[in-house]
């Protein structure tokens, strides 16, 4: 019985654990629910007493390049930049819909962009990026309209391109109404940061050292759960 960042922590024990046989489900007990909103297929008690086990995608985040460099798993999304930021903001203050409105106004008019080195090796500076899992999250954003999105052995990397605030603000809006449309999808993306950055893992706020390889990748049919 949770919101996403304690459902995150339940997934990676059971990730960890090595056990074939567990099976998980999450009851909506949180602010944004945004997994639970997005993948349910219906009440949870009948997927229980139904016993019909289904298994989906999960994101696995690394940081480092050791082969014992650590890893942590992701049922929905995980987000660089903007995302994390207010979410950090968010936390700091009270909940309520106008209460969080003006926190993420507050946090959005201070915002900086930040700069990673991805894979092909050339600097970019974004303003957020997001690999999810799932189609919607924050309660309101549409990330992506791609169907059969848990069980492809991909995801969708959503980014934004450090550009005016107004830009930034106008593309927030349309995700919030409209959606963003298709995506690219991917089963891997790796890069390298230039500074510590915080990052965003299904709600919770955690962040990455400078000068550590990020490598995001696709764990296919990892997670048993219901509903």
């Amino acid at each position: 019985v949770s919101g996403d960042g304690g459902y995150n922590e339940v997934v990676n024990g059971v990730m960890h654990s090595g056990n074939p046989n567990a099976v998980c489900a999450v009851m909506a007990a949180g602010n944004a629910n945004d997994h639970r909103r997005t993948i349910s297929t219906g009440p949870l008690e009948h997927a229980i007493a139904d016993g019909v086990v289904r298994h989906i995608d999960l994101l696995r985040i690394t940081k480092g390049q050791e082969a014992d460099a650590p890893d942590e798993y992701a049922h929905s999304y995980i987000g660089f930049g903007l995302t994390p930021v207010m979410a950090i903001d968010l936390e700091k203050g009270s909940k309520g819909a106008l209460k969080e409105m003006v926190s993420v106004m507050r946090t959005f008019s201070k915002f900086k962009p930040f700069e990673i080195r991805p894979a092909e090796g050339k600097r970019r500076k974004f303003d957020s990026l997001v690999f999810a899992n799932i189609a919607q999250m924050a309660k309101y954003a549409t990330l992506s309209e791609a169907d059969d999105k848990l069980s492809d052995g991909k995801f969708e990397v959503v980014t934004f391109p450090h550009r005016s605030k107004l830009r930034v603000l106008l593309t927030a809006l349309r995700a919030a109404t409209q959606g963003l449309g298709d995506q690219p999808s991917v089963s891997s993306y790796a890069f390298t940061t230039l500074k510590p950055i915080p990052y965003q893992i299904d709600g919770e706020v955690k962040s990455v050292n400078a000068h550590t390889r990020v490598t995001i990748d696709s764990a296919p049919a990892a997670l048993a759960t219901l509903g």
